[in-house]
């Protein structure tokens, strides 16, 4: 049975906002699955009709739902090796009042850093909630869209049907875009992702695997900041140019992420697994 949502909190650049619940429907595989295949951008669309060709007649109904899956595994994946890792930083994560610039500045950052143990020693809401693994991993994933997971969440998904007529029409081409339970994986980044999953490529042939990888885990990393941060999920321009600091740059964390990323690609334990999976 689909679990009735209630209305979600957040704050747009510390101003208050509160977002109508997600139709259960979609939440559901059967309601996951139609997104995949309404929302898919055309690149990745076809890219999807060729692979069906190939594939046996039992095995092609499963290959959206299959895509989806190996999508959430990796991001699980990608978060139990680097969890110790997200668990000690979430304590330098900016409170929402710092401005993002400030933040950024190696002096700013040590000030915040200084100001938040001061204030979790003395109140105990000021410390990161804890995010369990299980919860970590969006719970709607859209592969190979051209659209926005903010569209979405905020205009597309209150009721059982899409609504076409409130979804902004975006032809952008973002990596991927996460916001409160909605991961839109973009064409581009689903892409090298099929080359690797699907034709088998070699890690080191493409360029752009390693960044498809990396788009992944921080899109799981923007769920975990939702989820972690005890003012809530923080959006708009400064909330997201903190976030993106605290993902990217904040050192040695960034390099350290990378680090965790270049060894598990190293094992290419997902090149070719699609294709195995579906016995094609």
């Amino acid at each position: 049975m689909a679990v009735r949502r209630a209305r979600t909190l957040y704050f747009l650049d510390a101003e208050r906002r509160v977002a109508d619940p997600i139709h259960p429907r979609w939440y559901t595989a059967a309601g996951i699955e139609q997104l995949n295949e309404d929302l898919r951008a055309p690149p990745v669309d076809l890219r999807i009709r060729r692979i069906r060709r190939v594939l046996p007649p039992s095995s092609r109904p499963e290959l959206t739902a299959a895509m989806v899956r190996l999508a959430r595994e990796v991001m699980a994946e990608l978060f139990r090796r680097t969890e110790p890792l997200v668990t000690h930083h979430l304590e330098n994560y900016p409170i929402p009042e710092f401005d993002a610039e400030l933040f950024a500045d190696p002096t700013g950052r040590a000030a915040s850093e200084r100001y938040l143990r001061l204030l979790r020693r003395r109140e105990a809401s000021f410390r990161p909630r804890r995010a369990s693994r299980r919860s970590v991993v969006p719970p709607i994933v859209v592969f190979g869209s051209n659209r926005s997971a903010e569209s979405l969440r905020m205009h597309a998904l209150s009721a059982s049907r899409i609504a076409w007529n409130s979804l902004e029409n975006q032809r952008g081409n973002a990596h991927a875009d996460y916001c409160l339970d909605v991961n839109a994986v973009g064409a581009e980044t689903s892409q090298a992702l099929l080359d690797y999953w699907w034709d088998g490529r070699e890690a080191g042939e493409e360029r752009g695997l390693q960044e498809a990888y990396d788009t992944l885990y921080h899109e799981c990393l923007h769920r975990v900041a939702d989820l972690a941060n005890p003012f809530g999920p923080q959006y708009g321009p400064k909330g997201s140019a903190k976030e993106h600091y605290w993902m990217e740059e904040y050192e040695p964390f960034a390099s350290e992420v990378e680090r965790v990323l270049v060894s598990h690609l190293e094992t290419g334990r997902e090149r070719g697994l699609l294709r195995r999976r579906l016995k094609a």
